[in-house]
């Protein structure tokens, strides 16, 4: 991973500048601060998977003219030792097929590179909702998929090159079509753009190598089901409390990437450690007379209330250096030391380095 690459600190600025609330489905375009060299950090990591797709060959597709080119022309795979398989990509077709209109689509990116699986972390961390990151790379002009829509509701990360999207005014309606007036723009390798889900859209190339990511998301999705599975139930959790569905999402088991191996088995931190929350999702946080209570991947924790600032500066979710984490905290060293170890030990922090 690119270490001079912050995907939340970007992430957090692309989604304060498309809006006070990404989640009331919006259509706008930003550049965040410092989005050039985001975008040269991500575009590192979609050169890395393209070098070693491995056993997620099966992510990858190219579509000319709406259509998926059989994937043998394009791909070699062999099962080596230990059936592990060995795959690679047939650059002189690519290129081919590139250049005359045809798009590479790379379904769930961030299981190929680690610094965009820390950029689809952190749009879950800090939306509370589901997400996956998917890739297209193309050429010339044409669109591989012209107008449509999407179940599901997105952010566009342009990443080389320059694509032009045309994005229907008439959010979430389903269209078929694009109405008149609607927006027309191209995006520069760093700028952003958020698409509701339900909007039409088209894409295209501008007759140069282009590479974006879409981000997309759905906000509560898994918490949101199981409500209305509880409903149709008769117990009755309503879909629309935001407050309920974060706090059955708080139990979910399933954590972030990463593991805290060196303070694990030494028992020892070290300072250029770096500390994030382990959750997929955000914890919940109560406030008791006698201290904090804290929900996290199915488990309750209770600790001194006099950890609250510490604690709120870990559950925010940006990761955070041991130097910064302790001249941020109200609390000595040697507390905060021992607030990190013990996250460490109980699997709720991820301690890096």
């Amino acid at each position: 991973m690119n270490s001079s690459f912050d995907p939340y600190a970007y992430v957090l600025a692309a989604l304060d500048g498309l809006g006070p609330e990404p989640l009331t489905g919006t259509v706008a375009r930003h550049a965040p601060d410092g989005h050039r060299d985001a975008a040269a950090a991500l575009l590192g990591g979609v050169w890395s998977a393209l070098a070693r797709p491995g056993a997620l060959a099966t992510n990858f597709r190219l579509v000319e003219s709406g259509r998926e080119i059989d994937r043998s022309r394009w791909m070699r795979s062999r099962v080596g030792d230990g059936e592990v398989l060995h795959t690679e990509l047939v650059p002189a077709y690519l290129q081919s097929a590139v250049d005359r209109g045809a798009t590479l689509v790379v379904s769930h990116l961030d299981a190929l590179d680690g610094t965009v699986m820390m950029l689809r972390e952190a749009v879950e961390y800090l939306l509370t909702a589901r997400a996956w990151v998917n890739c297209y790379i193309t050429a010339g002009t044409a669109s591989a998929f012209d107008v449509h829509t999407d179940d599901h509701d997105a952010l566009i990360l342009q990443l080389a090159g320059r694509k032009r999207w045309e994005v229907d005014t008439r959010i979430g309606a389903g269209a078929a079509d694009l109405a008149a007036g609607h927006l027309d723009t191209v995006l520069e390798p760093g700028t952003c753009l958020s698409v509701p889900r339900g909007t039409a859209h088209r894409v295209t190339g501008t007759g140069e190598l282009t590479v974006h990511l879409t981000v997309g998301y759905e906000p509560f999705a898994d918490a949101a089901a199981e409500a209305r599975r509880l409903c149709t139930a008769g117990t009755g959790l309503p879909a629309a409390d935001r407050t309920r569905l974060a706090g059955r999402l708080a139990r979910r088991t399933e954590r972030r990437h990463g593991v805290s191996l060196p303070g694990a088995l030494t028992g020892e931190l070290r300072d250029d450690a770096r500390i994030r929350w382990a959750s997929r999702f955000p914890p919940t946080v109560e406030h008791a007379r006698d201290g904090l209570v804290i929900t996290t991947m199915d488990r309750r924790f209770r600790l001194d209330g006099r950890l609250a600032r510490t604690v709120g500066l870990l559950t925010a979710g940006a990761p955070l250096s041991w130097s910064q984490l302790c001249e941020r905290s109200d609390l000595p060293a040697a507390d905060v030391r021992s607030l990190v170890g013990f996250g460490i030990r109980h699997d709720f922090l991820i301690c890096e380095g």
